[in-house]
């Protein structure tokens, strides 16, 4: 009864919290003075955040006793500062914080053991100029989710299909957010174009304790968005990283390649997007992995989302948006591995940044994964 009432007492005191609070997207703790002369009236500084409790049930047996119990779904702190240099040019700075709050607070049975308390989800630093782009450097994101990824990132249960989180892992092979990355970014009228370059970076042990590790020698990037119309973009990018995956007697270089595409249109309430991306050496062999046979050779993967927002604008309930989603990835050549969902959900958005998701995700898999039920509370500030 103990760990129960520690779960509903988190989940009513941020509801509490995001009554009682402001709707603001970020809160200003520093804002710009451009009539004193001052060292620090050029600069700005803000926070925000999302605190995101989060419930899976899934049909049959689950191993994971923090699923139905409740969980953390990715929570996050952010910080941005901007110091204005001259009427066009700033130099900027970005760091998120990822923490698992229910790790912090000590509710043992709400979070697996071993995983993070906290960590780095980004920090970059760099120079933004109105006439000239964007040019940062640092834990970022690349150039496939700042282009395509981020289309189709509106739903739940995403990721099963996109080369944001079916890599060997997004903070190394480039298709998510980055380590030691330069990315760079302007627009020109209609078309906003992204370019990336990936510095080497250090091996990452791959978990499955045979001493097997993954190592980003570098890599490049390049993207585009183009707005056809103010309700319709078209968007592409492609990627390429040099890696070695090596254990204690052997080594192997792979040249990991993403390319992917995104339609997205949205007239009035809807939002329909649909992307499309082509794999080659990026996604982890679904047999048993090898250094000389550690990722399947070609696959690709398809999304689709449409969405339909209902305004309502009362006190306590803003809109609701029932969508439905569907993905599908296929690994070619001696994989002969799929993966089929359809998911059914709605967001209902109560206003003074409270959200919840319910959302049903219904699998055709090769490996059988189980149909689930999952239920994430938002709180964004």
């Amino acid at each position: 009864m103990v760990k129960k009432h520690k779960i509903i007492g988190f989940s009513s005191s941020l509801i509490a919290l995001a009554i009682a609070a402001p709707s603001h997207a970020e809160i200003t703790l520093l804002d710009k003075n451009p009539q004193s002369n001052s060292l620090l009236a050029p600069l700005s500084l803000q926070v925000g955040g999302s605190i995101r409790p989060e419930w899976i049930f899934t049909n049959g047996p689950d191993a994971s006793k923090s699923n139905k119990r409740g969980h953390d779904g990715g929570s996050r702190i952010r910080f941005r500062a901007d110091y204005k240099l001259t009427d066009h040019t700033s130099v900027i700075g970005y760091y998120e914080w990822g923490i698992n709050v229910p790790h912090f607070l000590g509710m043992k049975g709400n979070y697996e053991t071993g995983t993070l308390r906290d960590r780095q989800r980004q920090l970059y630093a760099g120079f933004k100029d109105d006439r000239y782009g964007t040019l940062t450097y640092g834990h970022q994101y690349g150039i496939y989710y700042s282009v395509v990824g981020i289309k189709s990132d509106v739903w739940d249960n995403d990721g099963h299909a996109g080369a944001t989180g079916i890599g060997f892992s997004g903070d190394y092979d480039g298709a998510s957010r980055p380590k030691n990355s330069i990315m760079y970014k302007n627009t020109f009228g209609p078309v906003t174009v992204s370019a990336n370059y990936l510095l080497p970076e250090d091996q990452k042990d791959d978990g499955s304790g045979t001493g097997r590790s993954y190592r980003r020698n570098h890599g490049a990037g390049f993207g585009f968005d183009y707005a056809i119309m103010p309700t319709l973009s078209w968007a592409a990018a492609y990627s390429s990283t040099e890696a070695n995956v090596k254990n204690s007697t052997t080594q192997k270089g792979y040249n990991q390649q993403v390319s992917g595409t995104a339609l997205t249109w949205q007239p009035g309430n809807w939002y329909l997007t649909s992307t499309a991306s082509y794999y080659k050496d990026f996604v982890p062999s679904t047999r048993n992995h090898t250094v000389s046979h550690y990722f399947a050779g070609s696959g690709y993967g398809l999304e689709e989302f449409v969405g339909y927002t209902f305004n309502i604008d009362k006190p306590f309930l803003k809109s609701i948006q029932p969508y439905v989603a569907v993905d599908s990835l296929r690994l070619k050549g001696d994989e002969n591995y799929h993966a089929n969902h359809v998911y059914l959900g709605a967001g209902t958005e109560m206003g003074h940044g409270l959200s919840v998701y319910v959302e049903r995700t219904i699998a055709t898999t090769t490996d059988n994964e189980p149909d689930s039920t999952w239920i994430t509370v938002f709180y964004n500030f």
